[in-house]
């Protein structure tokens, strides 16, 4: 890359942007179903409620994908880490250290802001992103399975 990737934190103004880049990533994840946000959701979550930050990429001008991230506790280690939610390199801009360049400007964000860690995961048939974890030497954790309740199972319960 002859310049450096451009990150920086979203504003209101890019939450079309923001939102039209989440549907690319639940088009790339086979999952365009589940998309069930909208811009005014976006706006309420992350600046009224505050509870994640989200930060876009660009290079030469030209949008290269984003960061979704929020803060998670640990309770062994009594430290704050980070979730990371999502993180999306439009294809174009795949295989040109644009990803370890955004996991990096991750990194130091989280660090600078006192976090002890940063956990994410990944679908089991994205082997793209497989690999690059691997090649950037994250570490998978194993020994534990991902469970969830929708909206509606969540109100069965009181």
């Amino acid at each position: 890359m002859d310049e450096k990737l451009k990150i920086y934190p979203v504003e209101k103004k890019d939450l079309e942007l923001l939102f039209t880049l989440i549907n690319e990533m639940a088009l790339y994840e086979k999952r365009p179903q589940d998309m069930t946000g909208s811009v005014p959701l976006l706006e309420y979550w992350l600046f009224e409620r505050a509870v994640a930050s989200a930060c876009i990429a660009e290079y030469q001008g030209k949008t290269v994908g984003y960061a979704i991230y929020y803060p998670v506790f640990g309770s062994f280690s009594s430290k704050g880490r980070v979730h990371l939610e999502d993180i999306y390199i439009r294809e174009e801009f795949r295989r040109q250290g644009m990803g370890k360049e955004f996991f990096s400007f991750i990194a130091a964000r989280i660090l600078e802001e006192g976090y002890a860690g940063l956990e994410w995961n990944c679908l089991s048939w994205n082997k793209n992103a497989l690999d690059f974890y691997d090649r950037i030497g994250a570490k998978r954790e194993t020994g534990r399975e991902y469970f969830y309740f929708s909206q509606e199972q969540l109100e069965k319960f009181f």
